[in-house]
């Protein structure tokens, strides 16, 4: 296999010799609006090292029904942000090379601040949204792929910055903002109502600048999960029941389904404080500190009653008659503070020497989980349960960074370190509602550092030519890693891994209205402390870790043309990865419908596909902006030593088609319309593609969901707006239901 590794990597850097040429990027790519230049836009192409898309502040508040950061990006190319529901803190980020699942195979910044939650790699460590306001937000960038020493390897799913604003004089607003949405599914017939509220408050005073916001987020979200079992034949015991549903199931099989859980409903505040201080014209201070503090309860609803109209949660039941064992239904109670802090010093002449130093810390100050562990009677009545503490997780980050231009030159350099701390402990419970702890149960720690060192050298050959070539040298450590249940307890061997990652990259623009980019980048991602370390297990789902997993590694190609004229422009990027040890996360589920989550190394994954995008203003008539983008991808399981079986699989999570647009119409100064579509082709959730009925809860389904968007300034300072997410309820499903249609109604008042 290295043979062929080494082999690829060869081809892939004479490729890119051979072709076109490239450029450079801002640390925090931090995009501007598209401008015109005489005849045609701006160029994009010699900017940075990759295909880079924006959608600015303006854009958002005209096209995107917004109550959370996450959903300012459902326009982006090759995006999706699996949000189950409005103020899912499990909302992951899938690209075009990895899927909803891949927590840990992507970057988000703010600022400058690493929001990723690398903990994990997997559905519940998403990048911490709660940080961000979507009031603050002054541009979200996406990179694609990891093309950039600048960042570490977990970057090769992309790199997506969040920008937000700094006053230059006072300012204030305020947001008040409803949503409703109804959701049929089996026999659950519910209409759910929340809210969102923000408000902040800013001003510039000489060489001072702050921002004050606080936002609140009120929902509860339909069921993301429900108690299922695979149908059986006629036998003897149990309780006899009725109320449940017969349905088929992703494996086209005959199924029951007894009641609907994950029923969540919580509160979020996120209070965040932003300051920075000018010492010079050239040296500027930075300090930031944000609290999220959530307050949530899991609910579950049981569609089984008696013969006495009992409603009916757990143990041996009868129904159509067959003794079936009820699959956990266990209702939970959360309760959360983290706060994230962050310190920069940096220079900006703009001349020969800039540098920059940036530390970051987020803490889990408190995090604790109580849960249902009943085998009989009503969670709600028999509160016997587990408490799950993560209070003391968290990672710290410190980036020192300078920037050399001697002429024709941008030389960047740094040092990179971050520390993950994982510290869990499970404690038995008399009453999970009230998250009271009691003896011990189980217990997981560990920790992992890396460090790095990169160079990235933007070379301009000269006006048409940009070469970009760039390194990092990355060593990782895990250490400390220990289980313990009940008194068994299990201590890991330290590790380590020393890995060195190329980047280059060649941009060529013959003419102002042409570019043409060709982009190479390996990456290293090393496994997360949870994966390797963290054994857990919640009602009926069981974690398993593994202390021996490899890093991933991964080569990635890309060429990339791109037409511009005076109102508009047409992208095309053809990319390819190669992903080798591939880390997945599968999960099992037994016949009695209990789950266990287990991570692998897959030997050989191949992504190739083809993205095109496109942007226009004043199109067809003056006030319509289009925006439209498409995505085609071939992901396959080359090689799985591990299970031959999987081997010419279709990749898990990556859709082969996704397709989407928006139109913004300027009625006039004070009335603007737009109406979006997005529609996602076939995928598959499982690696051995057994989810071979793509239309039900635990697959993943085509669907086309469109949306629509009002705004009206009916006041100075005041705008309304009313939306609808999903117009048509289209029913669809990501391993769970999506939302169905949802009504938004909002007031902003901005001074």
């Amino acid at each position: 296999m290295m043979t062929n590794k080494n082999s690829l990597l060869a081809i892939a850097l004479a490729t890119v010799f051979s072709q076109q040429a490239w450029a450079a990027e801002t640390d925090q790519l931090n995009i501007d609006k598209v401008e015109v230049r005489g005849s045609v836009i701006d160029s994009r192409i010699m900017k940075y090292p990759a295909t880079v898309e924006t959608y600015d502040r303006q854009q958002i508040q005209d096209s995107v029904n917004a109550a959370t950061p996450a959903q300012a990006m459902k326009y982006l190319p090759s995006i999706q942000v699996r949000e189950r529901f409005i103020g899912d803190r499990n909302g992951i980020i899938a690209t075009r090379t990895i899927g909803a699942i891949s927590s840990a195979q992507s970057m988000l910044f703010a600022d400058g601040i690493l929001l990723s939650n690398l903990l994990g790699n997997r559905y519940d460590y998403p990048p911490r949204w709660g940080m961000v306001s979507p009031e603050e937000i002054e541009s979200i960038s996406m990179m694609y792929g990891p093309f950039s020493s600048l960042y570490a390897g977990n970057s090769f799913g992309g790199v997506i910055s969040i920008h937000t604003r700094m006053p230059e004089k006072f300012e204030a607003h305020a947001n008040v903002q409803g949503f409703m949405q109804n959701f049929k599914l089996y026999g659950t017939d519910v209409t759910n109502v929340g809210n969102h509220e923000s408000a902040s408050v800013g001003n510039k005073i000489n060489d001072f600048s702050f921002w004050l916001g606080v936002d609140r987020l009120d929902n509860k979200g339909q069921p993301v999960d429900f108690a299922v079992s695979d149908a059986k034949a006629a036998s003897a015991g149990g309780t006899p029941v009725t109320g449940a549903y017969q349905d088929i199931s992703e494996k086209n099989k005959s199924r029951i389904v007894f009641g609907a859980t994950n029923i969540d409903k919580s509160e979020q505040i996120n209070t965040k404080f932003k300051a920075t201080y000018d010492f010079t014209h050239e040296i500027k201070a930075s300090y930031t500190i944000g609290l999220w503090d959530i307050d949530g309860k899991t609910d579950v609803q049981t569609y089984l009653k008696d013969a006495n109209g009992n409603s009916i949660y757990s143990g041996d039941v009868s129904f159509n008659g067959a003794k079936y064992t009820l699959p956990a239904m266990s209702p939970a109670k959360s309760e959360a503070l983290h706060i994230m802090q962050a310190l920069d010093l940096r220079s900006n002449t703009k001349g020969f020497f800039d540098w920059q130093f940036t530390l970051s810390d987020y803490d889990y100050q408190k995090d604790l989980n109580g849960s249902s562990k009943i085998t009989s009677g009503n969670p709600y009545l028999n509160r016997t349960g587990v408490v799950n503490d993560l209070s003391g997780t968290g990672w710290t980050v410190f980036e020192a960074r300078g920037t050399l231009r001697p002429k024709n030159h941008t030389l960047d350099f740094g040092y990179h370190i971050d520390d993950y701390q994982l510290r869990s402990t499970t404690t038995n419970s008399a009453d999970w509602s009230a998250i009271s702890k009691s003896s011990f149960n189980a217990s997981s720690r560990g920790n992992t550092q890396t460090q790095a060192v990169y160079v990235q050298d933007k070379w301009q050959l000269n006006s048409q030519w940009a070469l970009t070539l760039g390194a990092r040298q990355e060593f990782w450590q895990a250490t400390d890693g220990s289980n313990q249940s009940g008194v068994v307890a299990a201590n890991y061997q330290d590790k380590s891994a020393n890995k060195f990652s190329p980047k280059i990259s060649l941009s060529f623009e013959p003419q102002p209205a042409w570019g043409f980019r060709a982009a190479f980048g390996q990456a290293f991602r090393f496994p997360t402390v949870t994966e390797l370390y963290q054994q857990l297990a919640n009602g009926a789902n069981i974690l398993v870790n593994n202390p021996d997993l490899k890093p991933e590694e991964v080569l990635s190609a890309e060429l990339t043309a791109e037409r511009r004229f005076a109102n508009g422009l047409i992208r095309l990027s053809a990319f390819n990865e190669h992903k080798y040890d591939a880390l997945l996360s599968q999960t099992n589920v037994s016949p009695a419908g209990s789950t266990t989550s287990y991570v692998q190394n897959v030997d050989h994954i191949r992504t190739y596909g083809l993205e095109a995008a496109t942007e226009w203003k004043d199109v067809f008539v003056s006030g319509l902006d289009i925006h439209a983008n498409a995505t085609w991808t071939d992901a396959k399981v080359l090689l799985d030593t591990a299970a031959p079986s999987n081997n010419g699989h279709v990749a898990p999570r990556i859709p082969k088609q996704l397709y989407k647009a928006v139109a913004i119409y300027h009625v006039n100064n004070d009335l603007t319309l737009s109406v979006g579509a997005r529609y996602s082709g076939r995928q598959y959730i499982n690696l051995d593609n057994s989810d071979v009925n793509p239309d039900t809860y635990k697959a993943a389904s085509q669907f086309f969901l469109m949306d629509v968007k009002a705004n009206y300034k009916f006041a100075d300072r005041w705008m309304a707006s009313v939306g609808v997410d999903n117009l048509t309820n289209y029913k669809a499903y990501v391993s769970h239901p999506l939302p169905q249609r949802t009504f938004y109604a909002q007031i902003k008042f901005d001074y």
